[in-house]
């Protein structure tokens, strides 16, 4: 059986792309000798620079481990399986299944960053499971690849940071609100179509697949769970002590759970959309789960038995802490801003910007420590050049994600859901996702020369 081009591609990607966690150790070795070579900082100061930066992840990694296992924790019970198993029940064929995922996952990470990868993550996960014929690395990299225009969005890390007071504000020259960036013809005009062609490139993909890997044959044995689970039901059958009638009493979990969401509700009509962020949303996981849990001891077994499938963002995150801060105490950054700058008119430094900071975002993949360490010279060139403040930030904006679709790093937000359960890794389904980061490629650099804002 002859394999179309893009399972040749992927299969080719998953055979000589390495795991995540050695993909973030070669950036990082990367990272420090070419820091050793190519500035003045000695081998001692930049091992101290990549020492002292591995703390600078640790809150976000904690928020996302929390809000992640407390997913997990929805997931695993019975109101919610039968909720998601219903809504795959409305999709009845692979097509349909992927170009679904497609768009609920662009609009849910175009509303938040930090809610896009849960919902999508969930929603490809189900159609994995019901959906007959659904390839599971494929629809693992659509729902991955829906996460593109993520930080172009209303949660968008750069373009919310220009918009409030700080620091840079003097360096940009004033506030650049949300209408001059997130919602600029240019953004929008360019979110839209990354959406269609991509929905229409997953579907052609889906449509001339040969080789189908299902969720179920990627499924680990459920043997020895379900005799763990046999166990603890029966342990707690027969005549129980108080204690143990405490701890499986479900209207303790289920109360608290009622208090929380009144507070949500109260929360949300006083702050709108802008109550949306990274804590709101692990709380709202949380107290969703104290509502449909039986009782605080599933609970608690529950969230322990799922904390595991997050420790990819224990991991890892720190690491690429150490990554930014090398590059970024150093002054790596500023060599590679200035050397770009040199060779620029006013047509093409917004592409090139692009170029840069996409290459940048391999070793430092987040938005805030990127443009910190970019935009103090990359804005001044753009005055110097008399390109638009705004097209410089979308550049450096855009150019930050882009290379996300090779970058392993924010796959760890789908991963620890999509991939409880199963044998699927990163790599098996980033192959997928090559084609759209020319696509993507090609329409943003289209974008940033000839949409205006």
């Amino acid at each position: 059986m002859r394999k179309s081009l893009s399972e040749r591609v992927a299969d080719f990607y998953s055979r000589f792309f390495p795991d995540a966690f050695i993909f973030a150790l070669v950036l990082s070795l990367l990272a420090i000798v070419m820091s050793i070579v190519f500035t003045e900082s000695s081998t001692f100061e930049v091992l101290g620079y990549w020492f002292n930066g591995f703390p600078m992840l640790f809150t976000f990694a904690f928020q996302l481990i929390i809000t992640y296992a407390a997913a997990l924790v929805l997931v695993d019970t019975p109101v919610v399986q039968r909720f998601i198993n219903k809504m795959a029940s409305l999709i009845k064929t692979p097509s349909v299944a992927y170009v679904s995922t497609s768009i609920i996952g662009a609009l849910t990470s175009f509303l938040g960053w930090y809610i896009g990868p849960v919902v999508t993550s969930l929603y490809a996960r189900a159609l994995g499971q019901n959906v007959k014929g659904v390839d599971y690395r494929l629809i693992s990299a659509v729902a991955y690849s829906s996460f593109t225009i993520s930080l172009t969005g209303l949660s968008g890390t750069i373009p919310l940071f220009v918009a409030t007071e700080g620091s840079f504000t003097e360096l940009l020259g004033g506030l650049y609100t949300l209408d001059q960036t997130t919602f600029s013809v240019l953004n929008m005009v360019t979110a839209a179509a990354i959406v269609i062609v991509t929905t229409i490139i997953y579907y052609i993909i889906g449509k001339n697949k040969k080789e189908i890997v299902t969720f179920h044959d990627l499924a680990i044995n459920k043997k020895e769970v379900r005799e763990e689970e046999a166990e603890a039901t029966m342990s707690v059958q027969g005549k129980q002590s108080f204690a143990e009638r405490i701890n499986h009493y479900r209207p303790i979990l289920f109360v608290f759970g009622f208090v929380g969401f009144v507070y949500l509700v109260y929360f949300f009509a006083k702050n709108g959309i802008n109550g949306l962020n990274l804590n709101s949303v692990a709380f709202i996981a949380i107290i969703l789960g104290f509502l449909v849990q039986k009782n605080p001891i599933s609970y608690v077994q529950s969230f322990s038995k799922n904390i595991p499938a997050t420790s990819s963002i224990a991991m890892q995150f720190p690491i690429y802490g150490g990554i930014a801060s090398v590059l970024v105490g150093t002054g790596l950054t500023i060599k590679l801003a200035e050397w770009m700058v040199s060779f620029s008119t006013e047509v093409t430094f917004p592409v090139f910007t692009f170029l840069i900071t996409g290459f940048i975002n391999l070793f430092i993949p987040s938005a805030g420590s990127q443009f910190t360490a970019t935009a103090p010279f990359i804005i001044p060139a753009a005055q110097e050049l008399g390109v638009e403040i705004p097209r410089a930030i979308l550049s450096i904006t855009f150019g930050d994600i882009w290379t996300n679709l090779i970058q392993p790093f924010w796959a760890l937000l789908y991963f620890p859901i999509l991939a409880v359960g199963t044998r699927l890794s990163v790599r098996d389904f980033m192959g997928y996702c090559l084609p759209i980061l020319v696509a993507v490629g090609i329409i943003w650099m289209l974008g940033l020369v000839f949409l205006p804002l």
